[in-house]
């Protein structure tokens, strides 16, 4: 059966009449809460009224938790305390270990070498020579480094120190004379000669000196 259609809004009276139990009622807006207060009362009364059916709460019987009280240190005490630290590291008074570092280094051509790292790297034994390669080039600093191997072997020296430096000024900023010297220490050439290499104490140099324990001549 084919559904009625309409044209325009012409027959719409007829069709409610038709059928009214359709129509659908228009809802009506609640009343606001202010529209059913009654009038003519006073700022206290009309809060009194407005409050009626609210509960009060009562008070809790848990205790509140007490809070530790947060401490703020001075800030100029603690930069205080931190210069004071560092005068005592300057005058000696606190050590600091340089195997924590990333400059320290130490090796063991010989195989007994190992079991005096610590002595060595402690200051135990005595300093009878030192050598100095500060600013000279590698072709240099291998030059002078044989000469002065050469005659500490002749004089039976035992430890002697070399002072590489840290490669600050260097071009790359890289310990280049630290690295070459630890090369050569490790040849067959020099290391038949080397019982064991560390580095220096803070006072002689640290990161930037090596202790070398030489093999005395029989």
């Amino acid at each position: 059966m084919k559904p009625h259609t309409y044209k325009n809004l012409s027959d719409l009276h007829s069709l409610l009449q038709k059928h009214p139990s359709q129509v659908v009622g228009v809802q009506e807006k609640p009343l606001s809460v202010l529209t059913l207060q009654p009038e003519g009362l006073t700022e206290g009364e009309l809060f009194e009224h407005s409050m009626k059916e609210v509960s009060p709460l009562r008070w809790n019987s848990i205790p509140v938790r007490r809070w530790h009280p947060v401490e703020i240190k001075n800030q100029s005490q603690q930069e205080e305390s931190g210069l004071q630290l560092l005068l005592e590291f300057v005058h000696g008074k606190i050590s600091i270990d340089l195997e924590a570092t990333g400059e320290y280094v130490e090796g063991a051509p010989h195989p007994k070498g190992k079991f005096l790292l610590h002595n060595l790297r402690t200051g135990h034994y005595a300093v009878e020579a030192h050598l100095d390669l500060h600013g000279l080039s590698i072709c240099e600093a291998k030059a002078l480094f044989e000469t002065f191997l050469r005659d500490c072997l002749q004089r039976s020296f035992g430890c002697v120190r070399i002072v590489h430096g840290r490669g600050h000024h260097s071009k790359d900023g890289q310990p280049v004379l630290k690295e070459s010297l630890q090369r050569w220490l490790q040849t067959r050439r020099f290391g038949r000669h080397v019982v064991a290499y560390t580095s220096a104490c803070l006072h002689d140099g640290g990161g930037g000196a090596l202790y070398i324990l030489l093999r005395k001549r029989h």
